[in-house]
This record gives C-alpha cells, structure tokens and sequence, in this order.
C-alpha cells in the first residue's frame, strides 16, 4: 500500500503551507491525496492552521497612518487586497487603533466622521513630503 505523506517532512510543507495564495487542494491534487490528508499532515507536523493564521497585507505603521487619516474601509480594502472590508475592522482591533464614531450623515461619507478617500490620503502625503523636502532645500541655503 503506497503512502504519498510518508516521507514528507516539515522543510518540504512548511513553504507551501505558508503560501496562502496557493489553495490546499492544489498542493494535495499535486501529492495525489485529499485536502484533509494534506490538512492532517501539515497539522501533525505541528504547523499552524491557516484559519488561524492572518493574511498582513501591509506594514502596521503605514495601516495606522491611513486609519488616523480616516481612509474609508473599503478603500483600504480594496487597496490592501482584503476580500471584504471587515478586516480592516479587526485588524484596527488587534492594532488597539480607536473606532470611528457615526455622525447624522449629509456631508460625511457613509455616515463616518473623519472619512477621506484613498486618493485624498495620498495626495495629503504627497503635499506633506513635498513641504518636508521644501523646508530641507530652505534650511540647507
């Protein structure tokens, strides 16, 4: 009786396993077994679920950056790659990032105070390099 696991070790399923961009019924349809073969050996390898293993898709300080300038969540998103907007949630969670706060709508996006577009982030951060590199050929005269 053939066992494909048999002689698979830790080195040789930890890099696939770690790469969430390739599906576990890709690497168990490549080794010839199930997803759940695959699944238990990876666990009984002592690697750790990929539930619970988040995807960081950016740099935590350039996350708080965007959250403290009100970038919208689905902006963020989407810029990100985040399947849905939720995640900026628990990701400002984790990071102990201040909720926003709803206002009576009208002028605010969403209902959400302090709400600016991706687009309007950038070009507050372009202006404010732009002005520090100003001030750096001023002081250097």
């Amino acid at each position: 009786m053939s066992r494909p696991l048999a002689n698979i070790t830790k080195e040789t399923l930890a890099p696939l396993w770690g790469r969430h961009d390739i599906p576990v019924d890709r690497i168990a349809s490549a080794l010839g077994v199930s997803r759940q073969a695959v699944s238990y050996k990876a666990k009984s390898l002592g690697l750790p679920s990929r539930a619970k293993v988040r995807r960081c898709y950016v740099d935590d300080e350039t996350f708080t950056r965007m959250w403290n300038a009100g970038v919208c969540s689905t902006d963020m998103a989407a810029h990100f790659g985040y399947t849905h907007r939720s995640a900026i949630g628990t990701r400002r969670r984790i990071l102990g990032l201040p909720a926003r706060t709803r206002g009576k709508g009208g002028t605010n996006s969403g209902g959400w105070h302090q709400t600016i577009s991706l687009t309007q982030f950038f070009e507050a951060e372009l202006a404010a390099a732009m002005q520090a590199e100003a001030q750096q050929r001023k002081a250097a005269q």
